[in-house]
């Protein structure tokens, strides 16, 4: 069946830009409003499979409406800055799509849309955020509005119009002609509103028949009515889309189909695009011959690989290898071996430890290697019960320092990100990190690169073997008691709100209980009912009793689900839980860890140092020793921005909330209460992540007022840091990116953003990740020379967890002192800064005794 699409570009154009993101390219080229379209033009291909399709668009030259009323559209924003260059970019790409693009010098959207739509008998689908476009509603066109962003979409059809607007299509016109219409300009009769407006249509079905005899109005409706009749006609014809605007119609000329080509494809990677590059089904896959074509092109040639392939190793080659399910693949640099692993006894091919000989003599000889992401890789080795001990370079480490996705990739993704050929991927391997350690240098991050990350990768991997073992008894007493607390709670709550059959965890019902029938405050409505998000919900905690038992109920349950129940699947038959460490996928250099996430335990709150207990020893002769760095963000503030007063505070083992207090409340060091040294503690850390005055005032409960002037007093008091915090948001002003003190960059593109809210946020990041980084980059430095030195002292005792600022290590309790002695001095020395790193071991049978 044929079906004919018509877009209005400017107008999705314009809800993407504000529905999405700060996206832009790394050289700053926005594209977040593009990325959005293309979205839903997507979505449109999914789910309508149209036949035909065209984006029409305005140009800037004035159309009759502007000659004809001088206010029309005057008081609408200029487009913003960020949007003016994502127009011609979005017509480029519709153009690479074979997507017809209409527009026209004097003629609006609309017109063109409306224009093709009256001349064609097809059925028609138009897309537009401008409800102009309801009078265009027939038999063979509906209008697909949409309310809010770019997915939010309501369908008008002549079916449903009358009901869901009171009136027939033709009729919005005349509407207009009466009440105006605010988005355009329109005027329409002064003082009319929509509901007199569609009151009088009703009656008299348009304002010709109005204004025939207006004998019937009274008093001051027919006084407006009468004044206005200029107006409401002005109106009308300004309302009125031109459906014979002279623009083509011939849908011959608008045919799509998929899949989309390859130059759209690249562009698409030019663009830095990734997620929509990897929606496979809309885009052609290459053919042979362009196979053929690309292999020449690069002088690879394809040879099966086999046992008797690297027999003989040549060191003064490098080797890239890929090892995968489906087959193991090594390039030398002209040839790319491999050889198909079967997936199961039917297959063709070799099994996984059949393919691992074909490259054991490379892994354990002295040649170079490169492998994309060695953890993983090493991995797969040790499940097949091979030796993992070798060297490779690793290029997911390299891509991440030099050209961070802001996530993890497959080398899949990664490969057609950058146009290569899946067919070759260990050619693909060993040519991007060739081209990638030029930017590592240009970057001078290769000592980041050599002596930290790519070390760390070993360290993570014999961290994630060890494993941290499970007291499964304390596990289960935990679960016992979470869901007895949780019961109390909800006997609580539903005896609170007078409700007994309240179900607690349905956030509809919980916000019509106490927004409408308890009526705590002003609730927030969405699509689905009342908000009862936290940040709604922490808002009446003080002075509604039952929403703190709400909280609380929520908290106990995401402890018991996340870290009780969550953990039983995956502790293995020794008792022992073993975290994945992801190294590339933070935009700060700071690790996460998943399956389970261990870096999101509760340190605060009594109930999460309580999940700390079922953390123990692998045996009776073992302790926990854990160290983390003391205020390590504060001590990297203090040195890099010079304070002298904050060096000298640490230098001296001072108290640096109380020497902070001094300077804030402008006391002798004896006259600093606790209720100071709380604030002044909230202030330091507060300046360090950007903290706003209301932000302050919210997380120590006093008013704007007080945390601006507790802001100022500060960088009264400390100078230094606010020139340097301005310094860090001045350099990524200017380069578009941050940088920590090892030169690991993140680009903060929401700098150059039009909304004064994200630049805020931008600002914040550009202060904060040269701290924030610095410091992950150190806590690694640290693992790495604290495994180091147990294995260099032929130590038995294992390095097995990393959280934000802590390391912990399964200790035998003959090796404690020095465990304990290793531990803190590798961390203390991990960097020589003008400030001390402290770090004060701890040793217990539990994870939370050690703490």
């Amino acid at each position: 069946m044929e079906k004919l699409v018509l877009i209005d570009g400017n107008s999705l154009i314009n809800r993407a830009f504000y529905a999405m993101p700060v996206l832009t390219t790394k050289d700053g080229v926005p594209t977040n409003a593009v990325y959005g379209f293309l979205n839903m033009l997507f979505k449109i291909f999914t789910d309508e499979k149209p036949t035909h399709m065209a984006v029409a668009f305005d140009l800037k030259a004035p159309t009759f409406r502007h000659k004809m009323y001088d206010g029309y559209k005057a008081t609408r924003k200029p487009m913003p800055e960020e949007l003016c260059p994502q127009i011609p970019l979005l017509k480029e790409l519709l153009g690479l799509m074979n997507i017809t693009v209409v527009d026209k010098e004097g003629v609006e959207a609309d017109d063109i849309i409306g224009t093709i739509a009256k001349h064609t008998s097809i059925s028609t689908q138009i897309y537009t955020g401008d409800k102009d476009s309801f009078q265009l509603v027939d038999d063979e066109t509906s209008v697909y509005f949409t309310r809010r962003g770019i997915t939010d979409i309501d369908v008008y059809s002549v079916d449903n119009f009358k009901e869901k607007t009171g009136i027939e299509p033709i009729q919005i016109i005349d509407l207009k002609a009466l009440m105006g219409d605010s988005s355009d300009n329109i005027p329409g009769v002064a003082g009319i509103g929509e509901k007199t407006a569609k009151t009088l249509i009703e009656e008299y079905g348009c304002i010709e028949n109005l204004y025939k005899d207006t004998s019937n109005l009274k008093g001051k409706l027919k006084e407006k009515i009468d004044g206005g009749k200029d107006m409401a006609y002005l109106s009308k014809t300004l309302a009125t889309i031109n459906t014979d605007c002279g623009v083509s119609t011939d849908v011959n000329t608008m045919t799509v189909s998929l899949p989309f080509s390859t130059d759209f494809k690249k562009r698409l990677i030019e663009l830095e695009l990734k997620t929509i590059v990897r929606r496979e089904e809309f885009f052609e896959t290459n053919s042979t011959e362009q196979q053929i074509e690309e292999k020449q092109v690069i002088n690879v040639e394809q040879t099966e690989l086999n046992l008797n392939t690297f027999a003989t190793v040549d060191y003064s080659k490098t080797y890239a290898i890929n090892f995968s399910d489906e087959k193991v693949s090594v390039f030398d640099g002209q040839h790319e071996y491999s050889a198909k692993i079967r997936l199961n006894l039917l297959d063709d091919g070799v099994t996984s430890l059949e393919a691992v000989g074909f490259i054991e003599k490379l892994l354990y000889s002295n040649a170079k290697l490169i492998v994309y992401d060695l953890k993983n890789f090493k991995r797969r080795l040790n499940v097949l019960g091979k030796s993992t001990d070798f060297i490779a370079d690793d290029l997911s480490i390299l891509k991440y320092l030099v050209d961070f996705s802001g996530g993890a990739e497959t080398l899949i993704e990664v490969i057609e990100s950058y146009n290569l050929n899946n067919n070759l991927p260990a050619y693909s391997i060993y040519k991007l990190f060739n081209d990638l350690y030029e930017k590592l240098i240009e970057y001078d991050m290769e000592e980041l690169y050599k002596k930290v990350e790519l070390p760390l990768a070993d360290v993570l991997f014999a961290m994630e073997n060890s494993g941290f073992k499970i007291d499964i008894n304390a596990l289960t007493d935990a679960g016992k008691k979470y869901k007895v607390i949780l019961t109390e709670l909800e006997a609580e709550i539903r005896e609170m709100t007078g409700e007994e059959s309240l179900n607690v965890n349905s956030p509809k019902q919980l916000g019509e209980v106490l927004f409408e029938k308890m009526k705590i405050g002003k609730g927030k409505k969405t699509k689905s009912g009342y908000s009862t998000s936290a940040e709604v919900l922490e808002a009446f905690e003080d002075t509604v009793p039952v929403v703190s038992k709400i909280l609380e109920y929520r908290k106990i349950q995401k402890l018991h689900s996340t870290y009780v129940e969550g953990f039983k699947p995956l502790i293995d038959k020794t008792g022992l839980i073993h975290t994945t460490f992801n190294q590339t996928t933070t935009a700060t250099g700071r690790l996460s860890s998943s399956e389970p996430n261990l870096q999101n335990i509760p340190v605060r709150e009594s109930e999460g140092k309580e999940l700390r207990k079922f953390f123990v020893p692998k045996s009776e002769d073992r302790v926990l020793i854990t160290a983390d760095y003391s205020q390590i963000e504060l001590r990297l503030l203090a040195a890099f921005s010079k304070t002298p007063s904050l060096i000298d505070a640490f230098n001296n083992g001072e108290d640096i909330h109380s020497r902070t207090a001094e300077k804030i409340f402008k006391v002798d060091a004896k006259d600093v209460t606790s209720e100071m040294r709380r604030k002044a503690k909230a202030v330091n850390f507060g300046v360090i992540y950007g903290i706003s005055e209301y932000g302050l005032a919210k997380n120590i409960k006093i008013t704007p007022f007080e945390a601006r002037e507790y802001i100022n007093s500060y960088f009264k008091e400390f100078p230094e840091v606010k020139a340097y915090m301005q310094a860090n948001v001045d350099f990524a002003k200017e380069h578009g990116y941050a940088v920590t003190y090892f030169n690991r960059r993140r680009y903060i593109r929401e700098l150059s953003a039009q909304s004064f809210a994200i630049r805020q946020f931008g600002e914040r990041v550009a202060m904060n990740m040269p701290l924030q980084g610095s410091a992950a980059d150190v806590i690694k430095i640290a693992m790495i020379n604290v495994y180091n030195r147990l294995k260099k002292e032929g130590l038995k005792s294992e390095l097995i967890l990393q959280v934000h600022d802590e390391l912990i290590i399964d200790a035998y309790i003959n090796e404690k002192e020095v465990v304990e002695k290793i531990l803190q001095q590798e961390m203390e020395s991990a960097v020589k800064l003008s400030v001390p790193l402290t770090a004060e071991p701890g040793v217990g049978k539990t994870w939370f005794e050690a703490k």
